[in-house]
């Protein structure tokens, strides 16, 4: 069951600037686009794999994640939402 983010829910967050493959990542695209994805890692780049199968999955070489730039912020940890 892949996780479903909507509009006011509540994401803790933990901090890191790594995470295992499997782990749902928090990164910062361009500056100031935030995501929330599915990361996986491999020997020359990072994969974040959207849950909705709408969008494309985010491919960047590390090389391209200096110069756009991405940073990971971190890891989630838990949902909140309110019903």
């Amino acid at each position: 069951m892949a996780p479903i983010i909507i509009e006011d829910d509540i994401v803790i967050i933990k901090k890191q600037d790594d995470f295992e493959n499997g782990d749902l990542v928090v990164a910062i695209v361009n500056g100031n686009e935030a995501t929330i994805k599915k990361g996986k890692k491999s020997e020359n780049s990072i994969l974040l794999q959207p849950f909705n199968p709408s969008y494309e999955p985010l491919i960047f070489t590390y090389d391209e994640m200096k110069t756009i730039p991405v940073i990971i912020v971190g890891i989630v940890k838990q949902l909140k939402r309110e019903f």
